[in-house]
């Protein structure tokens, strides 16, 4: 395999990657895996191009996903490697946003690691690990606070099917006045 500039250091570099989020890595679900990309899109997505003579910060669009990659989300079996969970998560949204950074360089190079490594960093630092992104439970409802929204459901359903039949009334007296009309 050839070396390049961009191979020296890169076993170095995905070290600080590896060894900055701790073994043992939560489970991941996919309203938290999918906030999390676009999160980390949002903060590291950033670049500066030059348009028509001067530089312009750009920014990367998140990728439009149905839901998740199964890959991110991880809800049994071992969350630490890096085939599934957090760490898979962070190593594909560090290769997006590289590739969409600098097209002409290699994916895996020693800025790609680096920016891993950053990645990683921001995570940790955030509290994502510890749960802060998934999202909160609905409250348990009784059946009397359950009764109440069926009601103004079912009253507000009522006025939207009033409003409509009004609306009816009003186009066949329209239609039959220009029917009149037009008979005579």
């Amino acid at each position: 395999m050839k070396t390049t500039s961009d191979r020296v250091g890169l076993d170095i570099a995905y070290s600080k990657a590896n060894s900055t989020l701790p073994e043992k890595l939560p489970y991941i679900e996919n309203k938290e895996a999918e906030k999390a990309y676009k999160l980390l899109v949002r903060k590291f997505g950033k670049k500066e191009m030059m348009f028509l003579g001067t530089w312009k910060k750009v920014k990367m669009r998140p990728r439009t996903y149905n839901r998740p990659r199964k890959v991110w989300v991880c809800l049994s079996g071992n969350p630490s490697t890096l085939h599934n969970g957090w760490r898979r998560l962070i190593h594909d949204v560090a290769h997006d946003i590289f590739s969409w950074r600098s097209p002409g360089l290699p994916d895996h190079c020693k800025f790609q690691a680096d920016l891993e490594a950053e990645i990683c960093e921001y995570v940790l630092k955030s509290g994502w690990l510890n749960g802060s992104l998934k999202p909160k439970p609905l409250p348990k409802l009784s059946n009397d606070e359950k009764k109440v929204i069926k009601i103004k459901r079912f009253e507000a359903n009522i006025l939207r099917w009033e409003t409509k039949i009004k609306r009816a009334n009003t186009y066949l007296k329209k239609y039959k006045t220009k029917l009149k009309r037009l008979s005579k």
